[in-house]
């Protein structure tokens, strides 16, 4: 799963800022929890733009937002079979930019945090989004299992592209089958990780998280 993340402007996430067409300035968030505002990236008739969404999927055809089922996450091997997430997946899929994301690793003290990111640019995450009522739009981050190498950390992780996976996967008129490759528990680049200070466990502490000396 992915439960965390940080938009941080490094020069790796204005590189892949700029790869993604839209002129646009970020604004900095840490911590960032479902539920919350996140910047998504989709394209529509060959035209990409940039809009704030709820990272929390609400569909189009429900009553409105509800928590009671996480709708944050959408597991790429049932996108196809979920009522909620069939049609985003065939219709409106989009980008989420990041700059590192946070998984919890089972330790015999207990949960440790570990952030996640590359050290040679930024994280395009693949997403997916929905309009509710012309008024709320929403979006759920897709994740697949784990990457060997990091299986060790969480048996999750999420959806990651590189440049040519991104015009891919915004590209609806594809067909699906050429999406299958992108969500395979594959990683397209290095990703690098270290141990945090477990004060990110709260998802009210709105700052970067503080690397841990090398255990």
């Amino acid at each position: 799963m992915c439960g965390r993340f940080n938009i941080s402007m490094t020069p790796g996430l204005v590189q892949l800022l700029d790869e993604l067409g839209v002129p646009i300035v970020l604004r900095e968030q840490y911590n960032i929890a479902p539920t919350e505002s996140v910047p998504i990236f989709y394209e529509i008739d060959g035209e990409r733009s940039c809009h704030p969404a709820r990272w929390w999927l609400t569909p189009s055809w429900s009553s409105g937002p509800d928590t009671r089922f996480s709708m944050f996450n959408a597991r790429a091997e049932t996108l196809e079979s979920s009522r909620a997430f069939k049609g985003p997946f065939h219709h409106k899929r989009c980008v989420i930019p990041c700059s590192s994301f946070l998984e919890w690793q089972k330790t015999p003290d207990g949960k440790q945090p570990i952030e996640l990111y590359r050290e040679d640019g930024a994280i395009a995450l693949a997403g997916l989004w929905d309009c509710w009522n012309e008024e709320l739009l929403s979006c759920a981050l897709v994740t697949t299992a784990a990457d060997e190498c990091l299986k060790a950390i969480h048996h999750r992780m999420p959806v990651m592209l590189d440049s040519a996976g991104i015009n891919l996967w915004l590209d609806t008129s594809q067909p699906l089958e050429d999406l299958q490759p992108l969500l395979a528990p594959r990683l397209r680049y290095t990703i690098a990780h270290r141990r945090v200070d477990p004060a990110i466990n709260n998802s009210r502490s709105k700052v970067l998280p503080v690397p841990l000396p090398d255990a």
